[in-house]
């Protein structure tokens, strides 16, 4: 579990997780990233058996996780957001789940409910083209939502609760340390069917969720950032074939980019100007003043600050292949879903349709989940 100033969340989380990890001798590790608000006092002296690792600073989900997984024994490690209390037996279904599971299995995601009980956040997701993920009929309620039996496949478990096999978790190089936050789960899900390993689901670990009650404290436009940059380099790394899935990926971002500067900057009318066409105006020739439109240069230039990296990773991702993406998506089609303002026009467009891979999903976002 990892901790950012969120000690009431994490006080209620540990009393649940407390409680099922001494039935079955496992070890609770807490790792926290910088909190300020008493959280390490409050865990030390309500919760002296549970292994306290503070960082310092705040190294992100994906940061806190890396940190505490070097300091697990255990032959199968748990990750749990902090803000989930678990239902009676959530513990002991995940054991016994990835115990029973096929060698080829890596990791077990089990169910994520609302506060309630009632409403969906995940029963397994759905990947974008572009490298976006969503939930699979998140908000709609649990009764009505095609739930997943017990063992089925998926493409990704989610980082908020899963089980995974120590050993094969490090082999596939765990959460990608360069997301912070974000997506981690999609890239890693990915990677896991890219070696020719698997993952399962399991509905009787359930856990209740207080969805973004972290990272809303990011803010939206950080927590943007954070989502563009992650979702680029999941399909720059692990896309087989980059000219097949990187055209259409980049050409959507570029869109993307062009609408919200053209559109929502006061100053941006030089932008549009045909060739020939006036005379400039005085400078500044234009402006940007919109944070939605930073947001995504900000995402772009941690790309292109990072590509070597990105490069090199990549390579490492492709020497393990031994499942083609053909494969991988015949099971669990990409999606389409018009998600961002302006993505009408880019579905709409016969250049995109052009550079959109075969067998994708067209969905609208109300298809897919609830606001």
């Amino acid at each position: 579990m990892v901790n950012w100033n969120s000690r009431d969340d994490t006080l209620a989380c540990l009393a649940a997780v407390t409680a099922q990890a001494r039935a079955l001798d496992a070890t609770v590790t807490l790792v926290d990233n910088g909190s300020t608000d008493g959280s390490i006092a409050a865990v030390k002296q309500r919760f002296p058996g549970v292994r306290l690792l503070p960082l310092g600073k705040n190294f992100g989900f994906t940061g806190g996780l890396a940190a505490g997984l070097k300091r697990s024994p255990g032959r199968n490690v748990i990750f749990l957001n902090n803000d989930a209390i678990p239902e009676e037996g959530w513990l002991a279904a995940l054991v016994e789940a990835i115990e029973s599971a096929p060698d080829d299995v890596v990791s077990v995601g089990g169910k994520i409910v609302d506060p309630s009980g009632a409403l969906v956040d995940f029963i397994g997701g759905v990947m974008t083209f572009d490298g976006h993920a969503f939930q699979n009929f998140f908000r709609y309620p649990l009764a009505a939502a095609d739930e997943p039996k017990a063992g089925a496949e998926l493409l990704f478990a989610c980082g908020g609760n899963m089980i995974s096999r120590r050993e094969a978790l490090l082999k596939l190089g765990g959460f990608d340390d360069d997301y912070f936050a974000y997506l981690e789960d999609v890239d890693f899900g990915w990677r896991t069917w890219i070696s020719g390993r698997r993952a399962l689901y399991e509905p009787r670990a359930a856990v209740r969720h207080k969805s973004s009650a972290t990272s809303n404290r990011l803010g939206d436009f950080e927590r943007g950032v954070l989502f563009e940059r992650n979702a680029l380099q999941t399909v720059l790394k692990n896309a087989e074939s980059l000219r097949e899935l990187g055209g259409a990926a980049l050409f959507a971002f570029l869109h993307r980019l062009h609408h919200y500067t053209t559109r929502r900057n006061k100053k941006a009318g030089e932008l549009t100007r045909a060739a020939m066409a006036g005379k400039p105006p005085r400078k500044p020739l234009a402006t940007i003043d919109d944070p939605l439109t930073a947001m995504q240069f900000r995402a772009l230039e941690w790309i292109f600050a990072n590509d070597a990296r990105i490069a090199a990773k990549r390579a490492a991702v492709q020497s393990m292949r031994k499942r083609p993406d053909a494969e991988i998506f015949a099971r669990f089609p990409l999606h389409v879903v018009a998600t961002y303002p302006g993505d009408e026009a880019l579905t709409a467009s016969a250049l995109f349709r052009e550079l959109l891979p075969e067998g994708t999903v067209a969905k609208t976002l109300e298809e897919i989940m609830r606001k």
